[in-house]
């Protein structure tokens, strides 16, 4: 996920990833589902057009394609084994907020080399809370 190294402009502060999912009690498929949302919006939002621009197209391409692939397996591991998540603190929720507040971050920021450069570092700790998260899946 290599860009071009800009120093970090000053903006309104960018969007977190959710504290609720930082605290991993989730059955391994939730956490699998939780997983495959994540990538899902990370793939969507790595693929937007204003990426181009921005970032290396070797190093996005293989990035597209890892998360592609990584997609495909947890899709094909989760066919019809999709355990519902109850309670008030759906992640499914909380993801899809998150990835929601990024897009109204780049647009508010018109979709800058420096708005897109915070999107970078959120995009590096998505990957490592998921990381995070699926530990238990690979014990």
């Amino acid at each position: 996920m290599a860009a071009n190294h800009t120093q970090l402009c000053h903006l309104q502060e960018p969007p977190f990833f959710p504290d609720t999912l930082l605290h991993n009690n989730l059955l391994p498929q939730q956490a699998a589902a939780t997983a495959l949302r994540i990538l899902q919006h990370l793939f969507h939002t790595l693929s937007s057009n204003g990426t181009r621009q921005h970032w290396p197209s070797q190093a996005r391409n293989h990035l597209l394609n890892k998360l592609q692939h990584h997609i495909h397996h947890l899709e094909q591991c989760l066919a019809d084994k999709a355990t519902p998540f109850k309670g008030p603190r759906n992640p499914l929720l909380a993801i899809n907020k998150y990835f929601r507040d990024i897009h109204l971050f780049l647009h508010a920021h018109q979709h800058s080399a420096c708005a897109w450069d915070h999107v970078r570092l959120e995009a590096r700790a998505s990957l490592q809370h998921l990381h995070n998260l699926t530990r238990p899946m690979r014990r």
